[in-house]
């Protein structure tokens, strides 16, 4: 049994959270006219627990299981930390909440999200995936229609509550069914051979029902198609830094739980959800892609290019530990700074236009070249361009596809990210070559500009020096030691 000094070295970035949502909403009850004072705070709690997530060092599961801390825990909790200080930096800024009074309910409920979010990371058991989807999901309600005044924000909070109501239901029905099959819901517990000829114990097909269900459930919150058809409307609707949030810290809450289950619990049964997985995986890639060729909105045309995403994750998710799990680690790293600088600068589009329409771009370079500049950085990292982040990203997720021998997968993902770039470059084009509208230079406050110059240098140092970040990566996944393969592969593009 777990001292309670264990228990506090194991929990403490988790604790500190909680503690920091209280924080909040005493700050802004102590001094409510200083409407700044609960986005800073808010920020600084994030800061610090991300720096404790890296700091803690001790490894160990609690509660039978049910909850587990590693290095694979520890990175992904510091980087939906990480995310949420960016957040609360562009929300800072924002005019929507800064005459209301529930200012800090916003920054508390933003913390208990990623209090979840960082939980799932955590979770070796399918209970405590539920319940910790729940703590993250359920906040995320209110965030989505924080704008009172906007028919829309209501509407996105309204989706998003019924699609998490369905996913929700789908999950806990699969769970249901796992426990009826083994009489557990811990990883680690279930049995090793749960496939017809492993040589272990069989999985009937109530098993297995549950499995996919299990599956399906996860893969509305990592937004693959077809589960995706909320995502546009909700991303649109909501306010700029949750729609943010949403496409980085919930995306890789999502990834988090399904690579935990699928390596841990699943890892004999491959035959099944390599199959499911390798079928959304290309639907994500094709339809994501082409509907947002389609869009005229910034906004939505960032939540189609999320769903394709997605589709890339996956290709590496399918190709096994040996160089999926730290590809797709690194991906979601680089990812998280180039999707949520695309919307920071959405966001700064919408507070001078009023508009979050591509065609605002028009002239960008003449009214704020450093935003038009940023903006090119992250679609170009997005796109796969080199020598940005999204480079090696994408690199390493097709190499990992192609080892497994999934070459069709890795020739779709090749094909449709030709279609991301145009679209990427459609957006460049109107900010560097179209006339303006009109010469008003942009405004943007310092927060605001400050969560996307992060961003812009992490997007840069990523590309420019991945050894570090693909190591990092490769270091937090189950392996004691970074495979061979991808290490020797990082020497070699290095030279």
């Amino acid at each position: 049994m777990a001292s309670w000094a264990d228990i506090l070295n194991l929990t403490l970035p988790h604790l500190w959270l909680l503690a920091g949502t209280l924080l909040v909403l005493l700050v802004e009850g102590v001094a409510p006219r200083r409407w700044h004072a609960g986005g800073w705070t808010a920020a600084g709690v994030f800061a610090i627990g991300a720096a404790l997530s890296s700091w803690s060092a001790m490894d160990g599961e609690l509660w039978q299981g049910m909850y587990v801390w590693d290095g694979y825990a520890r990175m992904l909790t510091a980087l939906i930390m990480i995310i949420g200080a960016l957040v609360c930096l562009s929300s800072v800024c924002c005019e929507e909440w800064q005459k209301t009074g529930d200012r800090g309910s916003y920054y508390a409920l933003l913390l208990l999200s990623a209090l979840g979010f960082t939980l799932i990371s955590c979770s070796g058991s399918l209970l405590a995936l539920y319940i910790t989807l729940e703590i993250g999901t359920v906040s995320l309600f209110a965030l989505a229609g924080h704008r009172k005044t906007d028919p829309r924000s209501g509407e996105a909070a309204l989706k998003l509550l019924i699609v998490s109501a369905t996913s929700s239901a789908i999950l806990l029905y699969g769970i249901s069914l796992v426990y009826g099959a083994y009489g557990t819901t811990v990883y680690n517990q279930l049995p090793l051979g749960i496939m017809p000829g492993t040589g272990g114990n069989q999985m009937g097909l109530i098993g297995m029902l549950g499995m996919i269900l299990v599956i399906g459930g996860l893969a509305f919150k990592i937004t693959a198609a077809p589960f995706h058809l909320w995502v546009a409307d909700v991303y649109q609707g909501a306010p700029t830094p949750i729609s943010a949030f949403l496409s980085t810290a919930s995306k890789t809450a999502g990834f988090a739980a399904l690579l935990r289950l699928l390596i841990i619990g699943l890892h004999g049964a491959e035959d099944v959800w390599v199959m499911v997985l390798v079928a959304l995986s290309a639907l994500s890639m094709v339809l994501g892609n082409l509907v947002a060729l389609a869009q005229s909105s910034l906004k939505r045309l960032l939540a189609y290019s999320s769903v394709a995403q997605a589709g890339y994750l996956l290709v590496a998710v399918v190709s096994g530990v040996e160089l999926g799990l730290g590809a797709t680690l690194f991906y979601l790293l680089l990812y998280a700074f180039a999707n949520a600088g695309a919307f920071f600068v959405a966001q700064a589009l919408q507070g001078n236009v009023g508009s979050e329409e591509i065609d605002a771009l028009r002239g960008l370079r003449y009214r704020s070249p450093t935003l038009a500049f940023s903006m090119l950085i992250f679609l170009l990292s997005l796109g796969g361009i080199p020598p940005l982040a999204g480079f090696w990203g994408k690199l390493y997720l097709f190499w990992a596809g192609a080892s497994e021998g999934h070459y069709t997968l890795v020739l779709i993902g090749a094909i449709t990210s030709v279609i991301a770039l145009y679209y990427y470059l459609m957006v460049a084009k109107r900010m560097f070559i179209d006339a303006p509208e009109q010469e008003t230079p942009f405004r943007f406050p310092r927060s605001l500009g400050t969560a996307i110059a992060i961003c812009v240098v992490a997007t840069a140092v990523i590309g420019l020096y991945p050894r570090p970040w693909l190591e990092w990566s490769y270091a937090s996944t189950f392996l004691t030691v970074p495979p061979d393969l991808p290490r020797t592969a990082i020497q070699q593009t290095e030279r």
